[in-house]
């Protein structure tokens, strides 16, 4: 009976609460329960069960947790603004003031007929109010959680739709507030929902191994326990159900089908850092390392602290996560501890919502959802001021995004910095866990040539407000400074621009005088780098690709480059060069080099919304097998059946090289999928540069 249910739900939410609450506690949270289950009466979910099971279960998921009685009595309310007619000052009057901010701050908008601008306006809502009180994103979360366990009820569509939105947002988002437990177990659910043939050849394929997986699981666990017992290190081995883990890299490609099976990981938790730092050292003088990072001196944005180290067998792989116990409790729960985790952890998490905080628009909420999607998935680094102060960044960012992100004043007062203790320009790259140290002035201002190579919104923003604030001839003259000194990669200058010079690019920006387009680059609207380019490269403009692809780069020419063939959709940066502007991968060797030599010339570059019709790209494939003339044949329909051409394949050193012409990214990433479904999951690599042509296979 649908009575018992919810009566034997309330139950066990008591029990759970009971024995850590306060009675007075324990009733306001069984008030809540009650209030919401009269509020919800009648109504059921998808599965035909009364729909106030789904908070209880909200509510007992966070008790686990050991929440505190607001934020379970909000847990229990967090959907009766939202889906019932019981107000915001309604739940204020009857509990109190924090439940009913917490409600509100997960109760989405819907003030408007434009479904996409209610979900960019709900976001941008909930991210103010985790600002406000952080115990809200631990609401959302669990709230997300239960309902991916529950999309077996739902259309195969917008169970796909479901997780999709939860892979983008609401896991990193966990990570992000070092949530990593729930960040598993969302992550897991959304593999299932989003490729369920993969997910469910995956398992297969674990499930026939386990037997000999097990076995040599036990070796390493023994030796493991021999390693601490002779080096008298005291501590305890966990083997680790790295599931996740291991769909993450498979699915992400990074593992082919025999790595994925024997592979292994155990947690290794320890009593002193100074353990830590030892046992790493006898591991290491004993087996092959593939790979180590130190994150207890260097913590992972979210606060996860760890030595994480991956070692090579005879037959298998081993990951290893040692940590002492309050470093294992906090990468599992995070915020979820407050005040006690440890100070790294919670400056870690603090440095991450300051950064969320600075992607909140006032004038735009559509803005401020793509903001977050770029922020949640780009690589993030922390950099630490000389007073150990954590400031999170993107990867790429420069001494100028971390002098805004510390403060507007070191920002719009910067004239040089020193990194780790050494000067250095302030368009200087970042790299992860450096001191960095900016130099003021406090009659200095923004230089619009930063504008060229900066990487955060926050910078930008900034910069481009100081420059707006200056009177008009003033900026006029900076325009004119800046336009000269981006005129010197050409031996040029303003001086010897001819009257057709200035026409051409008066009709190209659309204003009239000379004045109004040195404003345009004052102010931050116009790259004086852009306009140089423009004026050396008026013949041939777009003449990779006559579609403008790229932000901003209407008149100028773009050349995508051959040392990383980029695709649309990739993390893109312009190298601007007297060919034009290179348009490059944000990985790509090249580019990187140059950006430590030359970071004047590095620029960051957008993608526009959506890839118009006609723009293809061609991609290079490495399959980690030497396929035969049927397997050859097969990969090609698949391809071209999922609409990529295939222009060459190639057999050499057991490797089988794909030259494919695909829409974007993303359709590239399905291919790749469907490749290896088709040939029973090897590893397939996509390639920089080229593979060699002189043994090609040319597919017409």
């Amino acid at each position: 009976m649908p009575g018992d249910a919810v009566s034997h739900a309330k139950q066990q939410l008591q029990s759970i609460i009971t024995p850590y609450l306060a009675p007075e506690k324990v009733k306001l949270v069984m008030e809540a329960s009650d209030f919401a289950d009269e509020a919800h009466a009648g109504v059921t979910r998808k599965s035909g069960e009364p729909y106030i099971l789904h908070p209880i279960a909200v509510a007992c998921l966070l008790a686990h947790m050991r929440m505190d009685a607001d934020t379970l009595a909000a847990a229990l309310l967090h959907d009766v603004i939202e889906d019932t007619e019981v107000s915001k000052e309604q739940i204020t009057e009857r509990f109190n003031a924090t439940v009913a901010h917490l409600v509100d701050g997960v109760t989405k908008l819907t003030s408007s007929s434009d479904k996409q601008y209610n979900k960019a306006a709900s976001f941008r809502k909930f991210l103010q109010a985790t600002l406000q009180d952080p115990r809200v994103i631990i609401i959302k979360l669990s709230d997300r959680y239960h309902n991916m366990t529950t999309l077996d009820a739902l259309r195969p569509d917008k169970r796909e739709r479901i997780a999709r939105e939860t892979f983008e947002i609401y896991v990193p988002m966990a990570r992000l507030v070092g949530m990593n437990e729930m960040g598993d177990w969302l992550e897991d659910l959304c593999y299932q929902n989003l490729d369920i043939d993969m997910y469910a050849s995956i398992q297969q394929a674990l499930s026939e191994t386990k037997l000999k997986r097990e076995e040599y699981q036990n070796i390493w666990d023994q030796r493991l326990h021999q390693i601490l017992t002779e080096n008298n290190i005291e501590g305890r081995i966990k083997k680790k159900n790295n599931n996740t883990n291991l769909l993450r890299h498979f699915i992400k490609n990074k593992l082919d089908l025999n790595q994925l099976t024997n592979s292994h990981a155990f947690d290794i938790i320890l009593q002193r850092v100074q353990d830590c730092d030892d046992l790493f050292k006898h591991l290491t003088e004993q087996f092959t390392t593939i790979s180590y990072t130190d994150h207890i001196r260097k913590p992972m944005p979210g606060g996860n602290q760890a030595l994480l180290l991956e070692l090579q067998g005879d037959k298998t792989f081993l990951t290893l996560n040692i940590q002492t116990e309050l470093m294992r409790k906090t990468a599992r729960f995070g915020m979820v501890l407050g005040d006690a985790a440890p100070q790294a952890c919670r400056s870690a998490i603090q440095a991450s919502l300051q950064s969320l905080n600075d992607l909140i628009d006032e004038s735009c909420a559509k803005t401020t959802f793509n903001d977050l999607l770029d922020y949640l998935h780009q690589e993030k680094i922390i950099a630490y001021t000389p007073q150990g102060h954590i400031h999170e960044l993107p990867r790429g960012a420069t001494a100028v995004d971390f002098a805004y992100a510390a403060s507007l004043f070191l920002g719009n007062h910067a004239v040089g910095c020193k990194i780790n203790g050494v000067q250095k320009p302030l368009s200087t790259p970042i790299l992860n866990g450096q001191v960095v140290e900016i130099i003021t002035d406090v009659l200095a201002t923004p230089n619009p040539d930063w504008l060229s190579f900066i990487n955060t919104q926050k910078a930008r923003r900034a910069i481009q407000n100081i420059l707006r604030e200056q009177d008009v001839d003033e900026q006029i003259l900076i325009g004119q400074q800046a336009l000269n000194r981006a005129l010197k990669m050409f031996n040029d200058s303003i001086d010897q621009l001819s009257d057709k010079d200035w026409q051409c690019l008066l009709e190209w920006r659309h204003v009239e005088t000379k004045d109004a387009l040195f404003e345009q680059i004052a102010v931050g609207d116009l790259l004086p780098q852009l306009v140089a380019n423009r004026l050396h490269h008026q013949q041939s403009t777009q003449t990779d690709n006559t579609l403008v692809l790229i932000q901003g780069t209407e008149g100028v020419e773009v050349k995508y480059g051959h040392c990383c063939n980029p695709v649309f959709g990739d993390p893109i940066m312009g190298h601007l060069t007297r060919r034009g502007l290179i348009v490059h991968r944000t990985q790509c060797n090249n580019l990187q080099q140059e950006q430590h030599k030359h970071p004047e010339n590095i620029m960051p570059l957008s993608w526009y919304d959506q890839n118009p019709e006609g723009a293809r790209f061609h991609a290079y494939l490495a399959i980690d097998e030497l396929l035969d003339d049927e397997q050859t044949s097969e990969a090609i329909y698949h391809a071209r059946k999922a609409n990529a051409g295939v222009e060459a394949v190639q057999h050499e050193n057991e490797t089988t090289y794909f030259n494919i012409v695909v829409n974007d990214r993303r359709h590239l990433a399905s291919i790749i999928r469907e490749l290896r479904m088709t040939l029973h999951f090897p590893k397939i690599t996509r390639l920089f540069m080229p593979f060699a042509n002189h043994q090609s296979a040319k597919v017409s």
